[in-house]
């Protein structure tokens, strides 16, 4: 299967314990899930009750947005960078 680093930043970083780790997955959606894995809390943080990724969170694979709808049908190489940029606010 195809290793993927996920980068992940501020308060998602702070949660997880590590701002870029290696997963290994088909597609998105099972980088996603790995991700989910790791620590109980996780899900509730990055997803919606119907398992989709939260609409407020930006994700790019190699420096492109993706649409959260596709996640299952992005499929992953060695190599990829997916991040996962959690919502800011300021003024």
């Amino acid at each position: 299967m195809p290793k993927v680093t996920v980068a992940v930043y501020t308060t998602l970083r702070d949660r997880l314990g590590f701002s870029r780790k290696d997963f290994e997955g088909k597609n998105l959606q099972d980088i996603i899930n790995a991700v989910c894995s790791l620590k109980k809390e996780i899900p509730g943080i990055l997803l919606e009750e119907n398992g989709r990724v939260k609409n407020h969170f930006v994700l790019t694979l190699n420096s492109q947005i993706i649409d959260t709808a596709s996640l299952k049908k992005t499929k992953v190489k060695d190599g990829d960078v997916f991040h996962i940029f959690p919502p800011v606010s300021g003024g």
